[in-house]
């Protein structure tokens, strides 16, 4: 049983370091892709998101082992 385990989990990870390394980038959580914040205080104002400064999208910890996408 620990033998199964072990090769999932050996498996899951072969997965997500190839997935990392075809799309080293997901979107930003924080603006939600668009690399821009709205003010909620002002109406019509908005920003560079300063999470990805303003791109729109973040790099994955798989891709950063990997050492893929540059910032």
């Amino acid at each position: 049983m620990l033998a199964l385990i072990t090769a999932v989990a050996a498996l899951w990870v072969v997965a997500y370091l190839f997935s990392c390394w075809w799309l080293p980038y997901r979107p930003c959580g924080h603006c939600k892709g668009t690399g821009e914040l709205h003010s909620t205080t002002f109406q019509g104002a908005f920003g560079g998101c300063w999470r990805c400064g303003g791109t729109g999208r973040k790099r994955r910890a798989g891709a950063v082992l990997l050492g893929r996408g540059d910032d």
